[in-house]
């Protein structure tokens, strides 16, 4: 059987995120991460990589990931990319309240992990 190399893309307008995700990865050879500064323009990055997995880092205020990951979902030809979204509980409250008032549903794909 022969071994996968994950592509994994990783959005975070958070220098210090990014960086403390590429200390935690360094050492999984078998994974492949690309940082992506901001969560505007990550969709066509995103599409043109077709990454394994999507890690996306959520701000209180940032709209913008609610819709990045609303057109993660409804993209068929992503459909079979993983998404984790990364926030904080309070954060995740904003983040789902805001995504529920612009789009009439929450986009939010699930809460792999909480970071404080």
């Amino acid at each position: 059987m022969t071994s996968h190399a994950w592509s994994v893309v990783a959005v975070s307008g958070d220098p210090q995120r990014a960086q403390l995700l590429d200390a935690l990865l360094a050492d999984e050879n078998d994974l492949g991460v690309i940082f992506v500064e901001s969560t505007r323009g990550a969709y066509a990055r995103i599409k043109e990589l077709a990454p394994d997995l999507v890690i996306v880092f959520c701000e209180i205020d940032d709209v913008d990931a609610c819709r990045l990951l609303s057109m993660l979902r409804i993209d068929a030809g992503l459909a079979g990319v993983l998404v984790v979204t990364c926030a904080t509980e309070q954060n995740n409250r904003e983040l789902e309240s805001i995504a529920s008032e612009l789009l009439g549903h929450s986009p939010c794909l699930g809460h792999a992990a909480q970071m404080n």
